[in-house]
């Protein structure tokens, strides 16, 4: 009788437990359906409005080409130390000139150390002539070149902690072209700022 009783008992536990399980997955299977579809669409307009300003930069700076490039955290190394990258994350080009997008993604920081550790010491790197990097910055050197650009303007991109998440990329295919007026550089100084209060957004949710 005893056994029987331990065993009515066993099987009451395990439905009780299935049952359990059940409930929770619906739960989650719900908020999941009613979040990510949320989500998608909540950046889906910023990354609209992000790419419509990037566009008017790229207009009133007459440049060839306009990227927003993130920091990520790309896995880890046998011995733990993170495996830092960046990946460009937005593009626009003028008519004619060839999108890389798709091509710049998961870059190792460690293969362009000088280029990032000028970022994060200036906030910006300006070049007029990409050759400049040719002796001091070879990687540089040759992810530039194969983009076809020849003068560029870099700024990083900070949190709301002034922490550096990335950097905005302006890019030309001529030398001497990053010499900008006092204006030109307000304009630039507004897109970043529109960058990172959205990107902020799409990480508060708000």
């Amino acid at each position: 009788m005893e056994n029987i009783t331990t065993t009515i008992l066993s099987i009451t536990a395990l439905i009780t437990a299935i049952g359990g399980l059940f409930v929770a997955f619906k739960k989650t299977k719900k908020e999941i359906e009613e979040t990510i579809p949320k989500k998608i669409k909540k950046q889906c307009d910023t990354d609209i409005q992000i790419v419509e300003r990037m566009e008017e930069t790229k207009e009133l700076l007459n440049a060839d080409r306009v990227q927003i490039y993130d920091f990520h955290n790309g896995g880890h190394y046998a011995n733990g130390r993170s495996a830092l990258k960046t990946s460009c994350t937005y593009e626009v080009c003028r008519t004619g000139c060839r999108a890389y997008q798709m091509y710049l993604q998961a870059i190792p920081l460690n293969c362009i150390p000088q280029f990032v550790k000028t970022l994060l010491n200036n906030g910006k790197m300006q070049v007029n002539n990409l050759e400049d990097l040719k002796e001091k910055m070879p990687a540089t050197y040759n992810l530039k070149k194969n983009q076809e650009i020849k003068s560029f303007y870099d700024i990083i991109i900070n949190n709301k902690e002034n922490e550096p998440i990335g950097f905005l990329a302006i890019q030309y295919s001529k030398n001497n072209k990053v010499n900008f007026t006092e204006k030109e550089e307000n304009e630039i100084l507004r897109l970043k700022f529109f960058i990172e209060e959205n990107l902020e957004k799409m990480i508060g949710g708000k």
